[in-house]
């Protein structure tokens, strides 16, 4: 067996950046999911469609998880990283001219995930030319950053095309037409709320007369006037209606081939379910939500006058029927859930958990939250107020039962936990034994981190791991940071009755954090004095501070790591930025994503896997029948870091 420095696989190399060939790809392939395998753990990467990467002549501005490249070479190549689950962002329509995945137009599929060069196609009928194809990928505006507004004329332009040219063919008509017998009646209605967007361009509570309440069951108008409208909109619509199922077609289609892919490279996609209710799925059954009520946070630390989302909330009394079956509402958020679950082998996350068990509720017309105005629905007091073995029905009854139905149990559900969970929140997820998330970049400690937990350095709502790095390094520049110097400073605390200035205090942050790591990364071999040394280097080198960042994602005892892509690239920019719009959701993969990783591991800004697991495993204790892993993976580690 060799002898292993101290994270020796990255010291003194120059940085190449070079591939592996393809017999060191193997052992490293090899190696690393054996060594997942005794750690028992599970590896995911995120990655929102939007962000994936194209080849340069396929490239039309904005990525799709099921476009070629991702397929044909994104796929192959986090299979040889250990990857075995891709996890997206919510899938549905967004709404035109808002990028966020997470404030939906409805429950239809988001449009850009429609692969249009798969369109060129056989299998697809030819319905798009490769010149007009070529013309998309020509008028991008940008190559790894999603202009929106671009992409939304130019995706409205082809599809067209490709729609008219569907139509004047024969092939795929027996298919849409199977699609259409089972989908339009819900779609229909998604349609006309997409139209009536177009014609008005305002939020629907401000549409004129009867289309503000066309599906509701209490219009003023009454149900035969506004039958009479939707046939009227059908009529004069119909063309329109029928582009719309048809680009869902397309989406599904193209769905049920990734899945099918997905069965093959065991690299399965992993949903993502907003806690935000669609816009359409508001007007269409507005009887169903609470009138002038919205769902959001409270205050807090993080914002501390509160946080208004402005999506509607289902009255509860239309979720469960007295009798404890589903309701109306019930109906509605069943059928959700079980969309998700036949649309994602790889299971589901369930963003902001602490909305569906415990949600906070503001009156809309306020303009400031107050306990008169707003709070916990289902725990203050009033007609909807819960019983403690009530909490978890909606996780119980509606969710683990969907998840069921389709082959899934809990394992396969990542519930979003993030922020100041609620007394009800942490007894529905003890008694489910739901997976919740730890996040390292929150301070969070992870040897503390729950088995069943899912972990992370980061996700969409963090700055880069790059630039957290970065700041947290900076705050501490030209400052001593001896043991010596820190204890004195702490000396120095208590003595002035706790008046720390704010340097010391990220000071002291910093040595706390850092000696963590050492203590929580370090080989169980390690003397005192090589674990001193160890800590040393994580404190005055970023790329050994890094290093034991990932590899503490290993040496934690969560089952599941997963890391955001722009974090597993080490780009140092954010994707996004909450409170603000500018230039979110925006960030992409470049093209020449294999080459951009293998740099950026050599310059020691990417997690160098290899190392992370041989790390953990030392951590652990090695034994007799773990040297050759042991060799291989160290050996994979120093390739990496050339």
């Amino acid at each position: 067996m060799k002898i292993y420095g101290i994270n020796s696989a990255n010291q003194n190399n120059q940085n190449f950046g070079r591939k592996m060939d393809a017999k060191e790809l193997q052992v490293y392939t090899k190696s690393l999911n054996e060594g997942l395998k005794l750690l028992n753990k599970q590896m995911d990467i995120i990655i929102h469609n939007s962000a994936s990467p194209a080849i340069e002549k396929e490239n039309t501005g904005i990525g799709s998880l099921f476009s070629r490249t991702v397929q044909e070479k994104l796929i192959p190549f986090l299979k040889s990283h250990g990857f075995t689950g891709i996890q997206q962002e919510p899938n549905n329509l967004r709404k035109i001219g808002d990028p966020s995945p997470y404030a939906p137009e409805s429950s239809a599929k988001n449009i850009f995930m429609i692969p249009l060069e798969k369109l060129t196609t056989e299998k697809y009928g030819k319905i798009l030319s490769e010149y007009d194809f070529a013309q998309v990928v020509k008028n991008r505006s940008k190559a790894n950053r999603v202009d929106y507004y671009n992409v939304n004329e130019e995706y409205e332009r082809v599809l067209r095309i490709a729609y008219e040219n569907f139509k004047e063919g024969n092939v795929l008509k027996e298919e849409f037409s199977q699609y259409k017998k089972y989908s339009a009646n819900d779609l229909v209605k998604d349609a006309i709320f997409r139209i009536l967007d177009k014609k008005y361009q305002k939020h629907w509570k401000d549409w004129d007369g009867i289309d503000k309440s066309l599906f509701s069951t209490t219009s003023s108008f009454g149900i035969e006037a506004a039958q009479k409208r939707i046939a009227e909109i059908k009529n004069v619509y119909k063309d329109e209606i029928d582009y719309f199922i048809f680009q869902q077609f397309l989406i599904d289609k193209a769905n049920k081939e990734s899945n099918e892919i997905a069965l093959k490279t065991g690299i399965k996609i992993i949903g993502d379910s907003p806690v935000a209710s669609p816009a359409a799925d508001e007007w269409i059954n507005q009887n169903l939500f609470l009138e002038g009520k919205a769902i959001g946070c409270p205050p807090d630390y993080f914002s501390k006058n509160g946080q208004r989302w402005g999506f509607g909330y289902f009255n509860p009394k239309y979720i469960f029927n007295p009798d404890g079956t589903l309701g109306k509402a019930g109906r509605i958020l069943k059928a959700k859930y079980d969309q998700f679950f036949s649309s994602f082998p790889g299971g589901l996350r369930i963003d902001h958990v602490i909305g569906l068990v415990d949600p906070f509720i503001y009156t809309v017309k306020d303009a400031k939250m107050t306990p008169q105005n707003s709070g916990r629905i289902y725990s203050i007091p009033g007609e909807f107020k819960k019983k403690p073995e009530e909490y978890s029905n909606i996780m119980e009854n509606i969710i683990l039962k969907s998840a069921r139905e389709h082959g899934m149990d809990k394992k396969d559900i990542i519930c979003e936990d993030l922020g100041e969970k609620t007394e009800p929140t942490k007894m529905v997820m003890d008694k489910l034994d739901l997976s919740g998330i730890s996040v390292t970049q929150f301070d969070y400690r992870g040897k503390n981190a729950p088995e069943k937990n899912v972990i992370m350095i980061g996700s969409h709502d963090n700055i880069s791991f790059l630039e957290y790095v970065n700041n947290f390094f900076k705050k501490v520049e030209g400052k001593d940071i001896s043991e010596r110097s820190v204890f004195q400073r702490l000396v120095n605390y208590f003595k002035t009755k706790f008046n720390i200035g704010k340097r010391d205090e990220d000071l002291v942050h910093f040595m706390r954090k850092t000696k963590m790591l050492a203590e929580d990364t370090a080989p169980k071999e390690f003397t005192k004095t090589q674990l001193k040394e160890y800590k040393k280097q994580i404190r005055s080198d970023k790329k050994k501070f890094i290093e034991a960042s990932y590899a503490e994602l290993f040496t934690s005892p969560a089952r599941r790591v997963q890391i955001f892509f722009s974090d597993f690239w080490g780009m140092g920019k954010t994707y996004n930025r909450p409170g603000t719009d500018k230039g979110n959701w925006e960030l992409r993969i470049p093209s020449e994503f294999e080459d951009k990783y293998y740099e950026a591991v050599s310059e020691g800004k990417a997690p160098n896997l290899a190392n992370a697991v041989l790390t953990a495993l030392r951590q652990r204790g090695l034994d007799k029948t773990n040297i050759e892993l042991a060799d291989n993976l160290y050996e994979s580690a120093k390739i990496l870091a050339e």
